[in-house]
């Protein structure tokens, strides 16, 4: 089983920081200090989950600032309370439908695997926002 390194590794940080600069409607990506920033915790594993799959499988990262695009087209050509917006809402979105074009998971998939999770206590895992920046760090012995 590979391990998450509690330090990561110099360069992630700004291998991290790239491939955010060039994300899609940059000025919505909410910041603290300059950093990424996360009211809550899913929305640290929305962004881990697609770097790793980035990382791991080897797609565009292209791929994914098109779909972020159009999700947030999508979201704000239904919407008329644009009070209701989430950067990460939209993120999921795009990493949805990613991973249906890519024949990662069906529809019918992830709609099973979120209703078992959202099945779950709140705190079942003891999760918490993480307010401060984080880095995310590719699995591996390191």
């Amino acid at each position: 089983m590979e391990r998450i390194s509690s330090r990561p590794q110099p360069e992630t940080r700004s291998r991290v920081d790239s491939l955010v600069d060039v994300l899609p409607f940059g000025d919505r990506i909410p910041r603290r200090s300059g950093d990424v920033a996360f009211d809550h915790s899913w929305e640290i594993r929305a962004f881990s989950m697609t770097v790793a799959l980035h990382e791991e499988l080897g797609f565009p990262w292209e791929e994914f600032q098109r779909a972020l695009i159009e999700a947030i087209r999508t979201w704000e050509s239904q919407q008329t309370d644009l009070d209701q917006w989430s950067y990460y809402e939209r993120w999921m979105a795009a990493l949805e439908q990613l991973a249906r074009s890519k024949g990662w998971a069906t529809r019918d998939e992830v709609d099973a695997r979120a209703a078992e999770i959202l099945a779950l206590p709140a705190n079942y895992m003891h999760q918490h926002a993480v307010r401060e920046p984080v880095a995310v760090v590719a699995g591996g012995d390191r």
